[in-house]
């Protein structure tokens, strides 16, 4: 959408009118020079949620680049407002390594310390890799441990270098864990070829998962970003809604028991994404409800607005009762905005770790001029009128994978997170699960269970620092303006 100023800001005439009586008239001037910031705040004045925050600015801040301008008008409350240059290719509102479309070496990755202890500098691992990519073809996997770049050790300024580029050599290494120490294996050198033009497909991983035990069909989807389409900003693409259709249909027709919905990499996006996406998760006596309602600032309460369930998504919808969503460091936002919304009709099981905490929304300003604007708007609310996640949801089973050495791929059974989970749908308890409400379970003593706990603590577990995972995310997005 495109919001522009109506109204002419009154320091901006005072300033052009003291110019003009300085002896030659540089009105003109003034004016082209801080045309663009005062186009943004008068934006921000209008619509920001904590628009009463906004600093008084000296003259001279106005004469700053918009994406220097933007940050200095932003409320000391305010972690997620944010302006992307469009001139920019790497101008990105999230974490990821891998945008939409792209052109990649194919990885996404965390930074880490030296789970070892014997170095002090930064670790990659690659949380999973593009089918068909450059790094794909070069034989990197989830679970690699990066530990140079180009022969130099990986750092804040250089690890760009593994996301695009006209090839790079990396150095991968295994951890070997002893009774007493950790320590790097035998380094192996791999060269990538040039970054491809490539689509990082939200829908990463759709499979139907048939339980030995009880003969359950189990639906498992991992969703990596709350998009409309394939084409960047545009809500108006909807390719990638019309998936989700397709994507769903398939589990109605396959007769889904259960669903594992993992958002454990998915940062947020598009509030219409997570409407469609609930509206095919929830009970069917719950379609004529309420989704979620958006609440502004006080001189804008006529943008107040109210999402339904959608009915354009209901022949799709799987009648569920309860729903088993995979938490990570990066789960924030419109997939918040899934648990939050949907726990007053089903039951929503967490299992993961702490989610990032973001119970408001942004409203997407396409400017006259070369970006675009993500401010926070507005407070995102379930039925029940509740918005109490500001720091995160705490799942109810915690398992940080990011703690353990040994990663299956994603969707394969044994992979960690994923093998909790079903084991907690068939049994009643996540083996691996640090809080001691999930230790046992309702059938937790019954030979399942016994041998699923011999074969999952097998696994070896590190205790690693992740400070330097970015926790910037991407707000909800009100894709129109109502």
């Amino acid at each position: 959408m495109k919001r522009f100023s109506k109204f002419i800001n009154t320091s901006l005439i005072a300033l052009a009118l003291l110019l003009a009586s300085c002896g030659e008239d540089r009105t003109g001037e003034f004016i082209a020079k801080t045309e663009v910031d005062h186009w943004i705040e008068a934006q921000m004045q209008d619509i920001y949620l904590w628009y009463n925050e906004i600093p008084k600015l000296e003259t001279s801040y106005y004469f700053y680049p918009a994406d220097e301008f933007f940050p200095m008008l932003l409320s000391s409350n305010d972690k997620f407002s944010y302006i992307e240059m469009l001139d920019q290719e790497t101008a990105s509102a999230g974490t990821k390594s891998i945008h939409i479309n792209s052109t990649t070496y194919g990885i996404e990755f965390v930074l880490t310390n030296d789970p070892t202890q014997t170095t002090s500098h930064q670790y990659a691992r690659i949380l999973y890799v593009l089918k068909n990519s450059p790094a794909a073809r070069a034989g990197l996997k989830r679970g690699d441990w990066i530990t140079t770049i180009n022969s130099k050790n990986l750092t804040q300024d250089n690890y760009g270098l593994l996301e695009t580029g006209n090839g790079v050599t990396v150095t991968i290494a295994p951890i070997i864990l002893t009774e007493q120490t950790a320590s790097w294996g035998e380094a192996t050198e791999i060269q990538i070829q040039a970054a491809e033009a490539m689509e990082n497909n939200p829908f990463l991983v759709s499979e139907i998962i048939t339980s030995p035990q009880s003969g359950k069909k189990i639906g498992y989807l991992v969703y990596n970003e709350f998009v409309t389409g394939k084409t960047p900003n545009d809500p108006t693409d909807t390719s990638y809604l019309e998936e989700m259709k397709t994507v769903f249909q398939n589990f109605k027709n396959e007769g889904v028991d259960d669903f594992i919905l993992d958002l454990r990499y998915n940062n947020g996006g598009y509030i219409q994404c997570a409407q469609a996406m609930a509206t095919m998760l929830a009970p069917a006596s719950s379609l004529n409800g309420e989704f979620a309602h958006l609440v502004h600032n006080d001189k804008r309460q006529d943008l107040n607005y109210t999402y339904m369930f959608d009915s354009n998504y209901s022949s799709e919808n799987l009648n569920l009762s309860k729903l088993y969503v995979i938490s990570g460091v990066y789960t924030a936002s419109s997939s918040e905005l899934i648990i939050n919304s949907l726990r007053p009709y089903m039951d929503v099981k967490l299992l993961g770790v702490q989610t990032v905490g973001k119970n408001v929304a942004a409203t997407q300003i396409n400017s006259p001029y070369n970006f675009i604007m993500y401010p926070i708007t507005a407070t995102v609310y379930n039925k029940d009128n509740q918005s109490d996640y500001a720091n995160g949801f705490t799942p109810d089973y915690t398992i940080n994978e990011l703690n353990y050495l040994n990663w299956a791929e994603l969707g394969d059974t044994n992979e960690l997170l994923l093998y909790n989970t079903l084991h907690l749908i068939e049994y009643g308890s996540a083996p691996d699960a640090e809080n001691s409400e999930s230790s046992g379970g309702e059938e937790g003593g019954n030979e399942g269970t016994t041998k699923a706990v011999k074969h999952y603590k097998s696994r070896q577990a590190l205790q690693i620092s992740y400070s330097s995972i970015s926790q910037k995310t991407r707000p909800a997005i009100i894709a129109t303006q109502h």
